[in-house]
């Protein structure tokens, strides 16, 4: 039996749908500091008690920012879907779907080498699962508007490893320092931006 084609067009809307839900949710990982004085405590002392919850929400919108910008890349050049694509993309949702609620624990639990490893491998699974999307749809043509060149193939897988190498990397810096395994997360929307920036300028 044949797998059936359709358009992109309902995948895309569900995916920027679950995306902007996964953005709006991070933001109530910030709670309000029961211990915290509003009347004798200044600004800086409030911003340091949220700083582990801005940390970790600021990290998380700025990755869930970089998977929607090269997932809306990936699809852009897509014409047709079928049903391991849709299969793939409805994994790589859930995944973006846990995340609130993974940064939340982040926040609570900063310091935990357990936490920091479920952070990390739910990004994993999520750069992987859309690294296989991309590398189903260059590898079946037929479902691309325009046949993909080496260079623009190359320059997305990378794009999209850079998210699951370095949460790969920290479980093993969160093994032997804490500190250093929660906070490697910050590199990651950085160097999409250096890669991005000499894309551009290239």
């Amino acid at each position: 039996m044949k797998d059936e084609k359709t358009g992109p067009e309902r995948l895309n809307a569900l995916s920027d749908g679950v995306i902007a839900i996964a953005l709006t949710l991070l933001v109530l990982g910030i709670d309000i500091p029961d211990d915290h004085d509003f009347n004798q405590d200044g600004l800086l002392a409030f911003l340091i008690k949220l700083e582990p919850a801005l940390i970790a929400y600021v990290t998380s919108f700025l990755i869930v920012a970089i998977y929607w910008i090269i997932h809306h890349r990936i699809f852009n050049v897509v014409s047709f879907v079928n049903r391991t694509i849709i299969v793939l993309n409805i994994i790589f949702l859930f995944s973006i779907s846990l995340i609130p609620f993974i940064s939340k624990l982040k926040s609570l639990y900063r310091y935990d080498f357990f936490v920091v490893g479920i952070f990390a491998m739910a990004h994993i699974i999520t750069g992987i699962t859309l690294f296989f999307i991309w590398n189903y749809l260059t590898a079946n043509n037929e479902y691309l508007k325009f046949p993909v060149d080496r260079n623009m193939k190359r320059n997305i897988a990378y794009k999209i490893l850079v998210i699951p190498i370095i949460s790969a990397i920290a479980i093993p810096v969160a093994a032997f320092n804490i500190h250093l395994g929660t906070y490697i997360f910050i590199f990651i929307p950085v160097i999409y931006g250096i890669i991005f920036r000499n894309k551009n300028q290239s």
